[in-house]
Order: C-alpha cells, then structure tokens, then sequence
C-alpha cells in the first residue's frame, strides 16, 4: 500500500473512524479487503498510533465516544447527520444569489450599515477605500522599516518547509532575529515559504517594533468601525509565504499594505467538508485539494481571488480562509469592532421556552 494512504490510516485511526469508513474508502481505491484489513491491524497495533490515539482522545476528543450503547449511538450519529443536512442546505441556498463565489468589492458604507449588510449575515467583502488616509499605507517600505527598527531583534517562524504542519507546529519553528537581518533575507529571496513573521509572534514586537504600531495605532474605517487600543498583528515575508486553510474565532479585517496575497475563502457552514481534524486547522490543500484523500471537500465552494494593496478584506467568523503572497506582504490585522451585542434577545422569541424567554438578558 501506498505510504500516504498509510499516513490516511493513521489520521483516521487517531481522529476515532470507524473501520467501515476507511475499508469502505480504500476499497474505491482499488485496494483488497484482505489488503485493508492487514494494513488495519498493523496500524492498530503500532505503538505510535496507540499514543497518538490515547492523545487525542484526552485532549481534543473524538466526534462520537468509541465506548457507546447502541441507542445513545444512534441518536448521536442523527444529530450529526442533521447538523450536515442544515448546512448542506445552507450552501444550496447561498448559491441562488446570481454572484455567489465571486468576491464583492466596495466603498467603505457607514458601520451601521456594514454590520448590517456583512457582519450580521457572515458575508466576506473587499473595502477599496479605507486607506487613504492611513500612516502605514503612506510611509511604510522595508527602506522606512530599517530606518525605524533595524537593529531591533524579532521573532519569526523559520524552518518552515521542513514541517508539513508548520502552522499547527508554529512554536517550534519560531527563532529571533535582527529586524535589518530579516528584510535583507527577504529582498535576497525570490520565492520562499520557509521563514514568515506571523500573529504568532506578536507578544515581544510591540515593544522592539514600537515605531510601527505606533504608526498603525490609529487606523480606522472612517472613523467608526474600531475601538482603541488597537489589536491586531503585523505579517510581513516575502514572495511565496503561505497560511494554510484555517478559520478565526472573531471577525477580522485583514488589511494589505504591501504587496499582494491571493485568497482562497471557504464558506463558514462547509465545516463538514473541510477535515477540520485540529483546532482550527484543515488538513485541505486549498491551493492544491487532493480529492483522493479528502473527497467530501469537493462539495465546498472556494472564492480564490487576489487582495491588492490599500484593500482590506472582511473575513467572517468562521470563515475558512488560505492565503497566499505574490509579492513581498506586509499585512496587519484588526479585530477590535465597536459592535456590542445587543443586551436582550428581542421580539423573535415571542414564547417561553426551554431555553429562551422574551427579553431574556443575553449575559444569562
């Protein structure tokens, strides 16, 4: 057999499939179920994929227990089928609207607006004309960088092409050093995705990059979309640095400054297409999708589209996203809105129930 369908195994063994599941796959791949069954019985016996299995089930848990009576198994399966029923309707009906995967580009509209037309539906849209005013969009260049920071010591990822997990493995890759040093490996690169500053290591470069968030600590969309102090973080790397497919637990506008990032968005409610089998990972190539290995993720919509300089791009919660540098980049992120959410649950719940009562207070 095939060592990367070996590897598949042992994903699946780990993450509590059942031997169905692989058999029933394998066997489309043209593989014996004598063959199946034998690699099956190696893999379970192997003692790395025993730890691994012991792993996972303390620390993030299978979709459904292994130990389970058969009723309580049953409804456990139907809830998950319905859960994947829903959203597979939801994708059928977000594709009635006549420009569905394609993404919208805007004028920056009133906030109140904006979270109306894109937070409050968990809709994605490029803003063309939120940074004219913007001291990072005026003044920043790797020449203004090194007059500002040069000898200033970072942190970045580095090492990251020898680490296929290299974003879920992040703080073993992360290494210090001098900023000047940094941008002058950059400008000597053509295309690389093995050293990347990243959110990841945001913690110490406020202070040793303290010019540039100084710089980029009044940013905002006409005045109205963020509150202050400022978070966010700065990406900066060279051609060909790439963040897997991923999502966030907030809203997010991701602003490109320099250079440009090609994007691959995936909606929020394909999660049971995209293998999400870590945190926030996927284990989808979405530049490069094996379909081999991961066929439910051709029933996913993927928006692949460039991000140019001066544009920001509203990433819902939950949105999956893949990004991409074809330039040079250097990025920073907000994620400090103004919106509150509203201190009751309103006249939509027009009963008592189980779970909810009118007005009921949104912090009970």
């Amino acid at each position: 057999m095939d060592n990367k369908w070996r590897h598949w195994i042992a994903k699946c063994l780990t993450t509590g499939r059942s031997d169905d599941y692989i058999s029933t796959h394998l066997e489309s791949k043209g593989y014996s179920r004598a063959d199946i069954d034998l690699e099956l019985m190696a893999a379970k016996e192997h003692p790395y994929i025993k730890g691994a299995i012991e792993v996972y089930t303390r620390d993030a848990g299978p979709s459904i227990p292994r130990t389970m009576a058969g009723d309580e198994q049953f409804y456990v399966e139907k809830a998950l089928n319905n859960q994947q029923w829903l959203l597979h309707n939801f994708e059928k009906m977000a594709r009635l609207e006549e420009d569905f995967g394609t993404i919208g580009r805007i004028k920056a509209p009133s906030f109140d607006d904006f979270v109306s037309q894109y937070i409050s539906k968990n809709r994605p849209v490029i803003i063309t004309d939120a940074m004219h005013d913007w001291v990072p969009k005026q003044k920043w260049s790797f020449e203004y960088f090194r007059e500002a920071h040069s000898d200033a010591v970072v942190g970045i990822q580095d090492g990251r092409e020898s680490d296929p997990h290299y974003e879920q493995n992040q703080r073993f890759l992360r290494t210090e050093v001098r900023f000047g040093d940094f941008l002058n490996r950059i400008d000597a690169t053509e295309s690389s995705n093995d050293f990347y500053m990243t959110a990841g290591n945001m913690g110490s470069h406020r202070q040793a990059l303290h010019k540039l968030f100084e710089d980029a600590a009044e940013i905002d969309i006409r005045g109205e979309y963020f509150d202050f102090p400022a978070e966010g973080s700065l990406w900066i790397g060279p051609r060909g640095t790439v963040t897997p497919l991923h999502f966030d637990m907030i809203n997010n506008f991701f602003c490109q400054i320099i250079g440009r990032k090609r994007v691959r968005l995936v909606p929020s409610w394909s999660l049971p297409w995209v293998y999400n089998e870590y945190h926030v990972y996927s284990e989808v190539d979405a530049a490069n999708p094996d379909i081999g290995l991961y066929p439910e993720f051709e029933k996913a919509t993927v928006f692949d589209f460039i991000v140019e300089p001066g544009e920001v791009l509203f990433i819902p919660l939950g949105w999956w996203h893949h990004l991409e540098s074809l330039d040079p980049t250097v990025s920073i992120t907000r994620k400090n809105l103004k919106v509150r959410l509203k201190e009751s649950y309103g006249d939509g719940f027009i009963k008592e129930s189980r779970l909810f009562t009118p007005g009921q207070a949104a912090s009970q």
